[in-house]
């Protein structure tokens, strides 16, 4: 793979990574932005909370070992965080939310193909 092309591949992965961040942070926040709730209840709440806090540094670290290292120990990372983003897909294709499985697909193809690419 050319530098370019592995250059563009490893910044779409961290901008991927990212917006995964922010979807936890909102999900943290503002519960009902993601559940379409009314009025989130406590354990509602307290998932949305339990997926934050491993998503959050599960993303970052997704976004930028990349930048750190190359080899088993990104591709280690970037699988977990595909594996995670496939199930995020699961849970929207049990909810219906076409966006959700598809943005989970996309961002888990391309921790895949960093992952690939970057080992």
């Amino acid at each position: 793979m050319s530098e370019v092309m592995m250059t563009v591949l490893v910044v779409a992965n961290a901008v991927l990574a990212v917006v995964s961040v922010v979807f936890a942070v909102v999900a943290a926040v503002r519960p009902a932005a993601l559940s379409h709730s009314e009025a989130p209840a406590n354990g509602e709440k307290f998932y949305s909370w339990m997926y934050a806090v491993r998503a959050v540094p599960l993303g970052c670290a997704a976004a930028v070992v990349p930048f750190i290292w190359s080899g088993p120990v990104c591709a280690v990372v970037l699988i977990a965080a595909a594996v995670a983003q496939a199930g995020d897909a699961g849970i929207g294709i049990f909810r219906g939310e076409k966006g959700m499985i598809a943005g989970s697909s996309v961002v888990g193809a391309v921790h895949v193909l960093t992952a690939v690419a970057m080992w």
